[in-house]
């Protein structure tokens, strides 16, 4: 009865310690800051529920950026199998060849992700390089 009642609690425990938002098994990248988000559980959340990644900086920058450039690239955590985010800035990307009036100025930009799927069960880890902030948007349909 002991064992049985171990292995039940065994089990049933182990989806909670990844809900519960544990990423200890994401390593540091040096250079880099991971950011864990927990999602709400909501019902029918694969359905109804989708999350838009947003990386936000400080760059100098002419009249000719409008948003900030990054490489937004999901990787798999080798041996869990486990998706995670890597959001890093653009060294080469395309601009307009105005002239501008003013000149390169610090200016805050961002970088909005296309829809992700939404899992409560599993944290959402992004690592983003160190001067770059990240936060999430939940969408859903209106009701």
């Amino acid at each position: 009865m002991k064992k049985t009642l171990l292995t039940a609690v065994l089990l049933f425990s182990a989806p909670h310690v990844m809900a519960s938002g544990n990423a200890d098994m994401f390593p540091e990248m040096p250079g880099f800051t991971k950011h864990v988000i927990q999602l709400d559980e909501v019902d029918n959340e694969s359905q109804t529920r989708r999350v838009q990644i947003i990386a936000d900086s400080v760059m100098k920058v002419d009249c000719n950026i409008k948003a900030l450039p990054m490489d937004f690239e999901r990787r798999s955590l080798e041996g869990w199998g486990y998706s995670y985010y890597v959001m890093k800035k653009q060294t080469n990307y395309a601009s307009t060849m105005m002239a501008c009036e003013k000149e390169a100025a610090d200016t805050n930009l961002q970088f909005h992700s296309d829809l992700l799927r939404y899992n409560s069960k599993l944290p959402l880890v992004i690592y983003a390089e160190d001067d770059v902030d990240v936060d999430y948007s939940v969408w859903a349909p209106m009701q």
